[in-house]
């Protein structure tokens, strides 16, 4: 860097040396003239003195030769005195002429260098400036470098960790696609293994059905033998106008598509509820023959149990997937339901 300033000096004052040598050369015809200038005029002063001895010098002897050689000598000294000293009139008023028009061009050539001398100034006035100017790029060029060379360095920096995170980004999209891939195989095992559950749950539940439905048939089978008479079976069996046991079957209708799991009489109406492996819940009016009053929705597996509350206005059912749900019986909507975990 020192050596790159000092360069630039050395050309910068060669350049001023040479344009001084240039201005100068303009202006050595115009010394020259006036140093010729100063030589002529201290040359005609002295002339101008010389003359003016000469011319009392003269005089004296004009006067003194009238006095002495008489009217003769006189007139003939008076008449070379008078030539020599027009001849020397003339040549001062040539000199003199000669000197107005070097002092013309003294004081045009002096107007010239003033000019010249004030044209140097400020071109040695915008040189500083635009030193100063190149000493401010220079350091601005230098910062520069070296916020180059930085940005240059970080540039590779900042490649290198682009190259390290996109090595990252694949081992990671590598690891991703590995998880997903074992993810899914996870999920089709699961899948398998909820199926084997559903139905090793749908045996259990077939055979609970099988078990239930043979311990119902065991419990009535005991009822029938344990019944004494017909008074025993209370009021609700007086509209079937019986004395003992039913010989016949009072009604027959199909209440669900497929089996039959749970019936319930109401206690309060002439309702029976009905829950089969259709998920559905039934109810029916049988006061006057058979008839359908609403089917309960919104289990997902066989019903297995219904009951209806002690009002008559609610029925419980429990079904297959673990879960319970209650009805309104006027509106048939479904409140509540609650699954059950395992």
């Amino acid at each position: 860097m020192a050596k790159t300033q000092e360069n630039w000096r050395d050309v910068i004052a060669d350049r001023l040396r040479e344009r001084n040598k240039n201005e100068s050369a303009r202006f050595a015809e115009i010394i020259h003239y006036n140093n010729r200038l100063f030589d002529t005029a201290a040359k005609l002063r002295q002339e101008n003195l010389d003359l003016k001895i000469d011319k009392k010098i003269r005089d004296s002897v004009n006067v003194t030769g009238t006095g002495v050689s008489g009217t003769g000598f006189g007139t003939n000294v008076a008449a070379i005195t008078n030539a020599q000293i027009q001849t020397l009139e003339k040549k001062v008023l040539t000199q003199q002429e000669e000197l107005t028009e070097l002092h013309k061009r003294k004081g045009e050539h002096s107007q010239m260098v003033i000019n010249l001398n004030q044209k140097l100034t400020d071109l040695q006035r915008l040189l500083i400036e635009k030193e100063r100017l190149l000493a401010e790029k220079s350091a601005l060029c230098v910062s520069l470098k070296e916020e180059l060379d930085e940005l240059k360095a970080s540039h590779v920096t900042i490649k290198d960790e682009s190259l390290a995170s996109q090595l990252r980004a694949n081992t990671a999209e590598d690891m991703l696609r590995s998880v997903q891939d074992e993810n899914t195989k996870l999920l089709n095992l699961l899948m398998e293994y909820k199926s084997r559950d559903a139905e090793i749950m749908n045996k259990e539940n077939d055979k609970f059905v099988k078990e239930k439905k043979a311990r119902i048939e065991s419990e009535l089978e005991r009822a029938i033998r344990d019944i004494p008479g017909p008074s025993s079976l209370g009021p609700d069996l007086d509209r079937f106008d019986v004395d003992g046991l039913p010989e016949g079957v009072e009604f027959k209708f199909d209440a669900h598509d497929g089996e039959i799991n749970a019936v319930r009489w109401s206690p309060v109406e002439r309702i029976v509820a009905t829950g089969g492996a259709d998920r559905k819940v039934k109810l029916w009016d049988v006061g006057k023959g058979v008839e359908q009053r609403g089917v309960l929705v919104g289990s997902n597996q066989g019903i297995n149990s219904v009951e209806f509350d002690t009002t008559g206005s609610m029925i419980l059912a429990a079904s297959n997937d673990s879960a319970s749900r209650m009805w309104s019986v006027v509106d048939h909507r479904l409140r509540v339901s609650v699954e059950h975990a395992l």
